[in-house]
């Protein structure tokens, strides 16, 4: 993991941004197939997350954005252990770095998009209604 920030806070606290959206322009959007607030892949050449997607026309087309400090892992009370938002790290190629400090490059990374089926879709639905079910304490 290259990026230090996480957000160590319970999920109850993001009432704004409670998945860690990847921020779209609705072009790019819509050329995807896909709507405000569906699930869709990420994939770099590493990695492959599956992220929330929310259209934001500030963002130029052909740009995107993923929120930093997600990826923190919650047990259920069930003892499994569910993963919040994207761990955007794991997108990173650690190879691809600056060659005297040797930080790898992780605010621009080359990525491309798909379409997820409608089960994988459903089930990381499902997991952030858990999440955040639990996290509201209903």
């Amino acid at each position: 993991m290259f990026n230090a920030n996480q957000i160590f806070r319970h999920p109850a606290w993001r009432r704004e941004d409670p998945d860690g959206v990847l921020l779209i322009n609705s072009s790019d959007l819509s050329e995807l197939g896909a709507k405000d607030g569906d699930w869709i892949a990420v994939e770099s050449s590493v990695r492959r997350l599956v992220v929330r997607s929310k259209i934001d026309d500030a963002m130029r087309k052909g740009r995107l954005a993923l929120p930093h400090g997600y990826g923190q892992a919650y047990p259920s009370p069930d003892g499994e252990r569910l993963i919040n938002g994207p761990r955007i790290n794991l997108l990173t190629e650690s190879g691809n770095r600056d060659p005297i400090a040797g930080t790898p490059y992780h605010k621009n990374v080359a990525i491309r998009l798909a379409l997820v089926s409608a089960q994988e879709a459903a089930a990381y639905q499902s997991q952030s209604e858990r999440i955040h079910k639990r996290s509201v304490g209903q």
